[in-house]
């Protein structure tokens, strides 16, 4: 018997990989035509068919039950109705009692996941937890696309911004310092990536370069020739610069101005003990240029590989 996996509202179905145990999604009919299966998260590889979700299997065998044992208990019902209608009137009598068993169907819906992707390498369509991953059929790292995708993420927390009410100021940079966090992330996590794609150009250490920019600048210099701030048109790595120190202080010291953010931005020391002026606008401006940096430095890495 021959069952099709019904695909959530996406066009997607479920997977979940025999090894690590964690659940991705794919669209069928996207990408490349194999019957193996490689773990975005894992890499694991092997068959299809082993990356069947409980809920799928459940939903398989509920169809099974109901197309080829639930007829065989009807027939089965009907044999003994038969035989207790000939034995009407016999000094033994054979009574049938049923309580019309019924074999219901085990439906399930698929899970929502965080990030959608179209791989760069076979045009697979898939979801996953998180950030980055591999490509399910064509195993390819599909860092750049992810990396977008999250970037965009980050970008519609600002959407919040106008529907807060008047008078909550607090709300409006939790949501600011957020999306300045959440595209650092990004930016870290390709920075992870990038170290397994060019191990020779990236170090492992320290563990967090892609998040302190003064490190990753000296990296850059040595191992590319080509400083951070080369990457992108004269004067917009000190936007990416100064909201990376914004991130830095919101996480250590309460989103208050210290010394050593003044000595890194050349901000006045009278502003020591405040926080800084951030808009939506100049974070959506650190969004776009966070992605061109990221573009600019993996191109700048493929050219010395």
């Amino acid at each position: 018997m021959t069952v099709s996996l019904p695909p959530d509202d996406q066009g997607m179905i479920g997977r979940l990989c025999p090894s690590c145990e964690q659940y991705f999604k794919l669209k069928p009919g996207t990408g490349l035509p194999t019957s193996e299966c490689h773990c975005p998260y894992c890499e694991h590889v092997a068959d299809s068919s082993d990356f069947t979700t409980p809920e799928q299997l459940e939903y398989a065998r509920s169809l099974a039950v109901k197309k080829f044992v639930e007829p065989i208990i009807k027939d089965f019902e009907r044999n003994l109705r038969g035989l207790e209608r000939s034995t009407r009137g016999s000094f033994i009598r054979i009574k049938v009692h049923s309580s019309g068993m019924h074999f219901p169907i085990e439906y399930y819906t698929e899970r929502s996941l965080e990030t959608t992707v179209v791989c760069d390498g076979c045009g697979l369509v898939f979801a996953v937890y998180g950030v980055f991953a591999t490509c399910p059929d064509c195993s390819r790292l599909s860092a750049m696309s992810l990396f977008k995708n999250s970037l965009n993420a980050a970008a519609r927390r600002l959407d919040i911004v106008p529907t807060v009410q008047p008078g909550h100021p607090d709300m409006v940079e939790i949501i600011l310092v957020d999306s300045i966090s959440a595209t650092v992330a990004s930016f870290d996590a390709l920075g992870k990536r990038l170290s397994r794609e060019f191990p020779s150009l990236i170090p492992d250490k320290p563990k967090n370069l892609f998040q302190n920019l003064d490190a990753l600048d000296k990296v850059a210099s040595q191992a590319i020739s080509a400083p951070l701030e080369s990457l992108l048109p004269p004067g917009q790595y000190k936007t990416i610069y100064f909201l990376f120190q914004v991130r830095h202080i919101s996480s250590h010291n309460f989103g208050e101005i210290d010394e050593d953010f003044i000595r890194k931005t050349g901000v006045s020391p009278s502003l020591k003990g405040t926080k800084p002026k951030v808009s939506s606008d100049d974070v959506r401006e650190f969004i776009t240029l966070t992605e061109a940096l990221g573009m600019s430095l993996r191109q700048k890495l493929k050219d010395c590989a």
